[in-house]
């Protein structure tokens, strides 16, 4: 044989205990570095902020509100960045998806261990004529089937806003602060009627 070529011969016992050679098969061993890139690239992935739509599934029952909340340079920055859980203890990625043509982004809040998405808020520039930050939070889209319950716009922005504030550190100057019995508050969802 080569010294070229790889090989992987394997023997079958035969009825009589007697070993029978099949036929070699060639197998090309991957290389370390191969290994080792394959390794980065997953790791990058794993790290990374960026939301990638084909890895995600859609919101079982997505609802979708116009929302109008200034937001900070300072808080615009910290959105862009993101955040990706490093332990099943973190529960939620804060993940940004690319800008549009219009400059515009989406920040995508995502159970993590569950890889389901929640809220994805909307973000658009501010316009040049208007005053304070540089961007606004013009909607927001929110899973309107959590387990049989549904809650309204002004409950999912409640706790989109509190996810911001405590994994990303946002201000939201123009929101007042919502206590953390808002999160997830019994009283703010409804069951869902049977369709």
């Amino acid at each position: 044989m080569p010294a070229d070529t790889f090989c992987n011969t394997s023997y079958r016992m035969s009825s009589h205990n007697n070993p029978e050679r099949e036929e070699p098969t060639k197998e090309v061993p991957t290389t370390d570095s191969e290994s080792e890139v394959d390794e980065e690239e997953e790791m990058r992935k794993w790290l990374s902020t960026a939301y990638e739509d084909s890895s995600k599934a859609p919101m079982k029952k997505p609802l979708t509100a116009p929302l109008d909340v200034p937001i900070s340079d300072s808080d615009l920055e910290k959105i862009k960045a993101g955040c990706k859980s490093k332990s099943m203890d973190d529960k939620w990625n804060l993940l940004v998806e690319n800008p549009d043509e219009k400059g515009g982004i989406s920040l995508h809040i995502i159970r993590s261990w569950l890889d389901e998405p929640c809220y994805i808020l909307h973000i658009a520039p501010k316009s040049s004529s208007e005053d304070g930050g540089n961007a606004k939070v013009r909607g927001i889209t929110w899973e309107g089937n959590k387990a049989g319950l549904q809650c309204d716009a002004e409950q999912a922005k409640k706790e989109a806003v509190i996810l911001c504030r405590g994994h990303l550190r946002c201000e939201f100057e123009a929101l007042p602060q919502y206590p953390s019995s808002a999160f997830w508050d019994r009283n703010a969802y409804k069951k869902i009627d049977a369709e």
